[in-house]
């Protein structure tokens, strides 16, 4: 299951490349595979945040999948080799690990990566590699979600099936005078539990309770505001058998779920902060909170008062009484040049997570839960499908909606963009261009100055030259001045591309020094550093790495890690420079490959 510190993050990821559409690739020089001479051969394997030192890790869902490579390599002889990736770019180092001719094995994927992978072929049928007919294998998830033209692309366990609830503090809403009769579990229960009486327990439970004459606590928060809309039976992109995407705006059901979150938001009771999301239910910044199921399970474990939980309200247009459920699996990448092992491997995983992790879950989960659960599942369907074609993430969505003077409008400027990444991701096609990538430092010992350039040359005061002695960092450095009040105080100079070589599709990690020649502006002085695919002002920005400058005269360290660049350009460049302020020397500019 993906854990709830970093799905905000996974969400930024899938937008930065969830308008590739099938994956034209052109191949590079491609690392060689060593064939193990083992009974079914080596594999390697992909789950973000899994990673070698995840093997030692009492965590019981990494133990889990330690115990499932453990069993293949005992079982089948073969290896397992781990690629690690964050969850910022693992997308990203799966279309460059198959672009570079070396497609990994098994890959993680889910409802918000589908049908995306499936249509820039990604992946593979699994039908004939993994056994679908295991009892742990999550049948009705993948029909609905991992299923395109009568094939299977991602073998998902019923434990990954996860459901949206309402969880609340039933402590606080006793001490408000809220009968337990009237809370969102006993109105489930007796058929009552609806967006009108939702609605009615939010705002009764909103207060000002330091009376500063601000809201400090909400009727609600919600994790992801797009829950509203599931609720309603509908979603922003419906997807079909095939994987195209059809954008959904005309909708009425989709309309009336919009306007049930504008209302709430401009009366108050409703709330979409992320800090909330993260703490607010220790803090009684909210009394319920709309969120996956996992968010119970670890708010349970830190929160002293007492929690419950209920399904998600049903809007009025679910007629059919579907439940927005999120599911997770593997799928095994077109060209492994394993499917058989990886087939294998993916069913040891499978039933290793459901016997390890997620049984045992279930088991902590008190009973009412896991009924009512088990019941919601029935009738479950899988609505985040859309999300991986939207082409932007829910936050700008609902930003618009709050911004505009009516859902319809918001729809309305939204439409020519979201049509285009949707298009694109259900039909087009993307080269992309792995190139190796060299390791490179550069230092100005050479008096040389044809490593970089001025970005903006508008900027006509902006000089670059060699410093040396005290002003250098050591023996000599790159040195810019420029004057302030004629050019301001953000200026960033570039590495030259036909001197320097820096390619998409690979990960970095960025370091150099820096020092400002004269005393910076108190907590506002930055350096800032990132990776452009142009020398141009107004060039893609991939990544940013920062540190702010207190002292003037004094060498600052930067390093950082910039991923998930997702660009074919040959004319990509890495940028540093100054916001609000001084002139300052760069030294010893070291970019090497994240591994």
């Amino acid at each position: 299951m993906v854990r709830p510190k970093i799905v905000k993050r996974i969400i930024s990821v899938l937008v930065a490349i969830c308008m590739l559409a099938s994956v034209a690739l052109i191949v590079g020089k491609s690392p060689q595979r060593v064939q193990a001479s083992s009974k079914l051969g080596d594999i390697s394997f992909l789950r973000p945040g899994f990673s070698k030192e995840s093997l030692k890790s009492t965590d019981i869902f990494n133990k889990a999948v330690a115990k499932a490579i453990e069993d293949y390599q005992k079982k089948y002889g073969g290896k397992v080799n781990i690629v690690y990736s964050d969850w910022n770019n693992w997308q990203t180092k799966i279309i460059a690990r198959m672009a570079a001719g070396d497609p990994i094995d098994v890959i993680f994927g889910g409802t918000g990566t589908f049908p995306a992978f499936y249509n820039r072929g990604l992946v593979q049928p699994l039908d004939k590699y993994v056994d679908l007919k295991a009892p742990y294998i999550n049948k009705r998830a993948m029909d609905y979600a991992f299923k395109y033209n009568g094939h299977y692309y991602l073998a998902s366990q019923k434990g990954s099936n996860v459901p949206w609830l309402v969880i609340y503090n039933k402590d606080l809403m006793l001490e408000e005078g809220i009968d337990e009769e009237e809370m969102p579990l006993a109105l489930y229960k007796k058929g009552r539990w609806n967006w009108d009486t939702f609605a009615a327990l939010a705002k009764k439970l909103t207060a000002d309770t330091n009376k500063d004459g601000k809201i400090d606590r909400y009727g609600v928060n919600f994790w992801a505001a797009t829950a509203i809309v599931y609720a309603n039976g509908t979603q922003f992109v419906k997807v079909d058998s095939s994987g195209k995407g059809k954008v959904n705006f005309d909708n009425p059901a989709l309309q009336r779920a919009l306007n049930f979150y504008k209302k709430g938001a401009k009366e108050g009771w409703l709330a979409r902060d992320w800090d909330i999301t993260v703490s607010g239910l220790k803090k009684r910044q909210t009394v319920m909170l709309v969120a996956p199921q996992y968010k119970f399970d670890q708010d349970k474990r830190e929160v002293e008062d007492e929690l419950e939980a209920a399904p998600l309200p049903l809007g009025p247009d679910n007629k059919s009484g579907l439940y927005p459920f999120d599911a997770d699996g593997y799928g095994i990448m077109k060209g492994s040049k394993n499917p058989v092992g990886a087939g294998k491997f993916i069913n040891l995983l499978l039933e290793s997570v459901q016997k390890n992790h997620d049984d045992v879950n279930a088991k902590n989960r008190p009973k009412y839960l896991v009924d009512f659960v088990n019941k919601l599942a029935e009738k479950s369907f899988y609505p985040g499908l859309g999300e991986s074609m939207l082409g932007m993430p829910h936050w700008d969505i609902f930003g618009r909606v709050d911004s505009s003077d009516s859902v319809a409008a918001a729809l309305s400027s939204l439409r020519p963009q979201v049509e285009k990444n949707v298009k694109e991701a259900s039909a087009g096609a993307i080269n992309a261009v792995y190139k190796p990538f060299k390791p490179f430092t550069i230092n100005f010992e050479d008096g040389k100055l044809d490593t970089f350039k001025v970005l903006d040359t508008s900027k006509k005061t902006v000089k670059l030259s060699i410093a040396s002695g005290k002003e250098a960092i050591k023996g000599k450095s790159l040195k810019v001045t420029w004057d302030q009040g004629k050019d301001g105080g953000e200026i960033y100079v570039v590495t030259a591309p036909e001197k320097v070589k820096i390619y998409g599709w690979h990960d970095y990690t960025v370091s150099f020094d820096v020092k400002v020649l004269k005393a910076p502006k108190a907590g506002k002085t930055t350096v800032v550093c990132s990776i452009l695919n142009d020398t141009k002002p107004n060039a893609t920005s991939y990544g940013s790495i920062t540190k702010t400058i207190d002292k003037g005269q004094t060498v600052y360290h930067v390093e950082g890690n910039i991923t998930n660049i997702p660009d074919n350009s040959d004319k990509m460049c890495l940028r540093i420079g100054v916001q609000e302020g001084v002139d300052f020397v760069i030294d010893n500019i070291k970019v090497v490959e994240l591994e």
